[in-house]
């Protein structure tokens, strides 16, 4: 996990900026109320989003997902994250809630990816299994697995 990095996204620093110039063109026209909007909007943008997520080696931004699936389901996914995912392995499908869940961390180029089995108990969702790291080739194949589960 010490692969993944905040990182300052250039894009909204330039869309902020101009956003900001367009407020201060605004207020020179003497439309205050249009530069208060976009001054607002530049700060909200550069407040909330100036960092995003990247996978350091290869600079690739990074999505966190939770998918959802019956908790008598847990060994079979654990058993095909843990083993090789290949063209054979048993589809199952994720549902919108459920009493299993699998957090997912991967990369937009499906370079990497880290997935964790959780299982809920009453009020929380508690660990099944610890991180499991996928990289290259394994983590390619994870993420098209992932795409048949999906409904």
């Amino acid at each position: 996990m010490e692969k993944i990095i905040k990182k300052v996204n250039i894009k909204i620093v330039v869309l902020s900026l101009i956003i900001a110039s367009g407020s201060v063109i605004a207020f020179i026209s003497s439309d205050y109320s249009t530069g208060i909007l976009l001054l607002l909007l530049a700060i909200t943008l550069v407040a909330f989003k100036i960092k995003h997520e990247v996978y350091s080696p290869t600079g690739s931004p990074v999505k966190r997902v939770s998918y959802y699936y019956d908790k008598d389901s847990l060994a079979i996914f654990e058993n095909i994250l843990r083993g090789e995912i290949d063209e054979d392995s048993l589809i199952i499908y994720f549902n919108d809630n459920g009493s299993g869940r699998m957090d997912l961390i991967i990369t937009k180029d499906e370079e990497f990816a880290v997935a964790k089995l959780l299982k809920f108990v009453p009020y929380k969702y508690e660990d099944a299994t610890d991180f499991i790291e996928f990289s290259g080739e394994r983590a390619k194949r994870l993420a098209k697995y992932l795409k048949k589960c999906k409904r």
